[in-house]
């Protein structure tokens, strides 16, 4: 058995997958402790996984921009500094936080998610075989959108999402200079050369084959599998059952990552009143209820939901189209309306719609009669409830964690034995000299 090692963002959407996948693989007789801020300590212990603390507490906080940056505004070079210093400032604390805490818990193997960055240098600073795994669409492989999709950017915004939307896979400059620089400070060469001298032992996601693009060739190391749900490893929220009217029920959930305009879900409000339906509306943890107290309709506004429970009731989804939320919702064999806001979404809406399953808008200037519109034939035509429902059975048969569960055990047991046919030869060796 193994004693493994989980590195990842806490936000949900990557605690919610690798939480399960924990708890199958500590159901399987292995260790897992999770190497997390102290705050996060509560959530992960009481499903029964190890925690150890990491203090990243140094790390100035982020500051946010006072208004968009225009070519003619002066600062906007200050600013991708003190964001080059801050990416500097963070890869340095956790990797010496990664360094000492790993060292003391003795883990056998490491599993961190595909935005982890100090990641994979840490593991080969420390000579641990490691796992990536893509809470979301393998990113690796990159992404593409419909241009209508996609959110209007300024010409800043664009050059800032080109340097800083990184993976552990896709890391560009002035990024992979400051961890090329951590590296040659711990005798390593360019992380550009990972992939041959120090490779993940498998890249595992969660997003399904049958929901991906099409792919001519894939890399060796890396597995599709299913969705990692598991409803017994969310944490219970209160919620007022008691408001729900038995009408058809529409869910909205816009992600609890990035705060979505206040402005949309007043939108959304608008166009869905005057129908006859309930919406319950998710904030994500992200604003206050307070600003939400007057949406017209017949809405309920709450700021984290059950979603998995509230998915069982619903009729009709609209979403930032997260990956997980998409997911879930597919589970629960719903259509969506999809209104993506930033970095992988309006890939993930474009998907979902080829699927048939969803009809796709720009948040941003999509007007309220179009979302009237789109959430009427969403909920009208059967050709979107039954291509999700088709989809729903192939991901239903898929087992996607014990999949992943299975795909970890067989790496590390390969691993094992390349190691100890490894030893074997280097004793043989000294015993020839000798």
């Amino acid at each position: 058995m193994a004693h493994l090692g989980v590195l990842c963002y806490q936000g949900a959407g990557h605690l919610n997958p690798l939480i399960a996948l924990s708890r199958e693989l500590v159901s399987r007789g292995h260790n897992v402790t999770f190497f997390l801020p102290a705050e996060v300590e509560s959530r992960i212990r009481q499903h029964g996984l190890g925690f150890f603390p990491i203090d990243v507490s140094g790390i100035d906080p982020k500051r946010r921009r006072a208004g968009s940056v225009t070519e003619s505004t002066s600062g906007w070079h200050e600013d991708i500094l003190a964001k080059i210093r801050r990416f500097d400032q963070e890869i340095g604390a956790y990797i010496r936080e990664y360094v000492a805490a790993i060292t003391t818990a003795r883990v056998d193997a490491l599993l961190m998610g595909e935005i982890t960055l100090a990641g994979p240098t840490v593991a080969e600073m420390l000579q641990i075989p490691y796992f990536v795994v893509s809470t979301s669409i393998p990113h690796n492989f990159g992404w593409t959108a419909p241009r209508a999709l996609l959110p209007r950017r300024t010409w800043y915004e664009e050059f800032e999402a080109r340097m800083f939307e990184v993976t552990v896979f896709s890391v560009k400059d002035p990024v992979l200079q400051i961890l090329d620089r951590y590296r040659r400070d711990a005798g390593l060469g360019s992380l550009k050369d990972i992939g041959a001298t120090f490779p993940e032992l498998a890249h595992i996601t969660q997003w399904p084959r049958c929901l991906d693009e099409e792919r001519a060739e894939l890399p060796d190391r890396f597995f599709y599998t299913g969705p990692f749900v598991d409803a017994s490893a969310r944490p219970p929220v209160d919620f007022p059952w008691h408001q729900l009217t038995g009408q058809p029920l529409i869910y909205v959930s816009l992600g609890t990552t990035r705060k979505a305009d206040p402005e949309i879900y007043q939108r959304i409000a608008s166009a869905c009143s005057g129908l006859d339906l309930q919406l319950v509306i998710t904030l994500g943890g992200r604003r206050n209820l307070e600003e939400f107290a007057n949406l017209c309709g017949n809405t309920i506004v709450v700021s984290n939901a059950p979603q998995l429970e509230l998915l069982k009731r619903a009729d009709l989804v609209i979403t930032h189209a997260g990956p997980n939320t998409a997911i879930e919702t597919l589970l629960s064999g719903l259509p969506m309306l999809a209104l993506p806001l930033a970095l992988d979404q309006p890939a993930v809406a474009a998907r979902l719609k080829s699927l048939g399953v969803a009809e796709a808008l720009p948040p941003q200037h999509c007007s309220e009669d179009e979302i009237r519109a789109a959430v009427h034939r969403l909920l009208t035509q059967d050709r979107f409830r039954d291509a999700a429902r088709t989809i729903q059975a192939q991901l239903q048969s898929l087992r996607g964690i014990e999949q992943a569960g299975c795909i970890v055990e067989e790496a590390l047991a390969n691993h094992r034995q390349v190691m100890s046919f490894a030893g074997q030869g280097m004793t043989a060796a000294r015993q020839v000299g000798d």
